[in-house]
């Protein structure tokens, strides 16, 4: 799972160079565009770039990977955005502090991934994200920061979805483990893959089917 940023600039040379190391893996790869990925004046190009390397990208969107043994993973994925951490910044940070395009995106990445998560059949469920869904994770971020390091309404996404684990990244200067409000266990791997591959080794419980009207599965991650 690539939480986004697969190149620096979004140049298609980037996305080349990406997509032929990441199709060396003997694993599924699944991803999600980052800020940097999203330079690119050539967003569809991009996107068949990684897709025709056997990568899937998930924007709003959700696959199911089946292990060997019939275990399935289901994955959720969108970019999100930036957008501020009401209890931070107040409950107008949004309107106050960023332009309506910014809280248009937010409104629609969120919905997005709600969506993504209902759609899911499996027996573990992960979202994934480039933005930040919590400032548990932000670590040593600059508070100033936070209004472009992700939103809550992210999280609130999430609590009311409860997915099993949640990946995002973005924030380089943040800390590995932490949860949304709700207590939804949330990894940022932005920091430890710094110029390395970081392997998370997590042992999740199957959950239980999730009822579709509420978007609550019974069982929580432990």
């Amino acid at each position: 799972m690539v939480a986004g940023d697969l190149t620096e600039n979004g140049r298609m040379l980037e996305a080349e160079a990406a997509a032929d190391f990441l199709s060396t893996a003997q694993l599924p790869v699944i991803a999600v565009l980052g800020n940097h990925d999203l330079r690119t004046l050539r967003r569809v190009a991009f996107r068949r770039v990684l897709e025709h390397r056997g990568i899937e990208v998930l924007d709003g969107s959700a696959t199911v990977v089946q292990a060997s043994n019939g275990f399935r993973v289901g994955i959720a994925g969108a970019t999100g955005s930036g957008g501020g951490f009401w209890l931070q910044e107040g409950p107008d940070a949004i309107r106050t502090r960023t332009f309506k395009r910014l809280a248009i995106r937010v409104s629609r990445e969120c919905a997005a991934l709600e969506r993504a998560l209902l759609a899911l059949e499996s027996d573990v469920r992960i979202a994934t994200t480039h933005f930040a869904p919590t400032t548990s994770t932000l670590g040593r971020e600059p508070l100033a920061k936070y209004w472009m390091l992700g939103n809550c309404e992210l999280g609130v996404v999430l609590d009311r979805c409860l997915p099993d684990l949640v990946i995002h990244g973005h924030a380089h200067l943040g800390t590995l483990k932490g949860q949304t409000p709700g207590g939804v266990p949330v990894r940022n791997v932005a920091l430890p893959v710094v110029k390395r591959v970081h392997l998370e080794t997590l042992e999740l419980a199957p959950a239980v089917p999730v009822r579709r009207a509420s978007c609550e599965p019974a069982v929580r991650w432990s």
